[in-house]
């Protein structure tokens, strides 16, 4: 299912039956095999391409062959891109099976990188956060409370991985992206 609403930054396709996508072998992640395993492939290419893109592969999401995927509206400008980015999300143990979906889908270049390598990179002192404030020219104090939200936001994302089912009914449910 492919879900896009224009008050998000991303379009989303994910299962129909979508609980909590982050999962390997139909068993929720915690939070250290999260950390450990969780990652995504990352495809690049014009908005129109990866709207195509997404309704080739929202037949594998549907299926549970891809865990989910969500690519940017637009680009995003703090990275100085002209192309949007596409994540196909899925446990690192099942990433050779997604690439030769992704492949089959045409797909020729391949960058995977890992949930945890995100998060560092939004952390204080990381490369997509430290763009993101200079892109936006925010002062030392606006920059310092970017920094501090991010952080405690990446907290209490992973505290909700050894939370057991409670997390399922967390911000993010199918009643809210459709």
């Amino acid at each position: 299912m492919i879900v896009n609403k224009s008050f998000y930054q991303w379009i989303y396709v994910i299962p129909a039956n979508w609980k909590f996508p982050i999962a390997y072998q139909g068993k929720q992640l915690n939070k250290k095999e999260y950390l450990e395993y969780w990652g995504k492939w990352i495809v690049m290419d014009d908005r129109e391409k990866l709207d195509e893109l997404g309704t080739r592969l929202d037949p594998y999401v549907e299926d549970r062959s891809i865990s989910s995927i969500k690519y940017n509206r637009d680009p995003e400008p703090y990275l100085d891109l002209d192309v949007c980015v596409m994540c196909i999300f899925c446990d690192s143990r099942e990433r050779e099976q997604v690439w030769k979906i992704l492949s089959k889908a045409g797909v020729t270049l391949k960058a995977w990188v890992y949930e945890r390598q995100t998060i560092e990179m939004w952390m204080p002192g990381g490369m997509l956060i430290e763009n993101w404030i200079d892109y936006y020219k925010l002062g030392p104090e606006e920059g310092e409370k970017v920094r501090n939200e991010t952080r405690q936001m990446y907290e209490k994302w992973l505290s909700q991985f050894d939370e057991g089912d409670k997390r399922q009914r967390g911000a993010w449910n199918l009643e809210r992206m459709r």
